[in-house]
């Protein structure tokens, strides 16, 4: 059976245990083990769900001919999202030293910076499908954010409906379980507890509202509270948008049908 390498940032943890939970006992699950799988490790234990952690060097004898269809996902830290071009020279990297072999690659990662948006042709050489998400009318998202909305024109229309000068902050649960450790990496302020040098960047930024992007997944279980201690926080009014989990879902869902044959 064929194998997929799944190469992640920890944003898509939610979205990739809720793609197991719907598989079936023909798919292995093997999770690489490095600093990033703590929390995911947390989700998949919670819903029983079965995977073996793996170090790098193993890959390849774990990934013999079998009657499973193997998938191995590996996770990339959160660092990366502050900085596009080291983003992709770490993507980059991880695919160009295990790509070759797995019968398909799928990267949970948006354009981010758009430095991945020729990722596809880029790894053409590997002569297997090297795939990221895209929404259903083909056009690769923007970032979890953009993701988690669904669909490219979807995010586009939430953030064109603001007035001038009143810009929305968007959390999904994993947003918001980790906000203030974004907040740094993206240099909005070294030190997000200080809730009134934090806010007056936020005001400086344009941002009057906090977007509470609910994508139907319960893994956060401090989601609505975050949000509300969120908005409490900096005094910002809580705009609710319906987010959903089709994009992960059928990405992952079509390379599976295309490698599988």
């Amino acid at each position: 059976m064929p194998s997929l390498y799944l190469v992640s940032c920890r944003m898509f943890e939610d979205e990739l245990v809720n793609i197991f939970e719907g598989e079936d006992e023909n798919t292995r699950l093997l999770l690489i083990d490095n600093e990033n799988i703590e929390g995911i490790e947390e989700k998949l234990n919670e819903v029983s769900l079965e995977y073996e952690k793996i170090g790098l060097e193993d890959l390849a004898s774990k990934l013999d001919p079998t009657d499973e269809f193997v998938v191995v996902i590996h996770l990339l830290e959160f660092a990366l999202d502050a900085d596009p071009d080291l983003l992709k020279e770490k993507v980059y990297q991880t695919i160009d030293e295990n790509g070759e072999k797995f019968d398909g690659v799928l990267v949970f990662y948006g354009l981010c910076g758009n430095v991945l948006g020729t990722i596809e042709s880029d790894f053409a050489h590997l002569g297997i499908p090297v795939r990221i998400l895209k929404d259903s009318d083909g056009n690769i998202v923007d970032d979890c954010i953009c993701a988690a909305f669904g669909n490219r024109s979807a995010y586009v229309e939430a953030m064109s409906g603001e007035e001038r000068g009143t810009g929305t902050y968007f959390l999904t649960p994993m947003q918001a379980a980790n906000w203030k450790e974004m907040l740094v990496l993206a240099k909005l302020t070294p030190d997000p507890d200080n809730t009134e040098m934090t806010k007056m960047v936020f005001d400086y930024s344009g941002y009057k509202h906090v977007g509470k992007v609910d994508t139907g997944l319960c893994y956060e279980k401090k989601f609505d509270e975050i949000v509300d201690d969120f908005a409490t926080q900096f005094d910002f009014e809580k705009k609710l948008f319906e987010g959903s989990t089709k994009v992960a879902d059928e990405c992952y869902h079509s390379i599976k049908k295309e490698i599988m044959g």
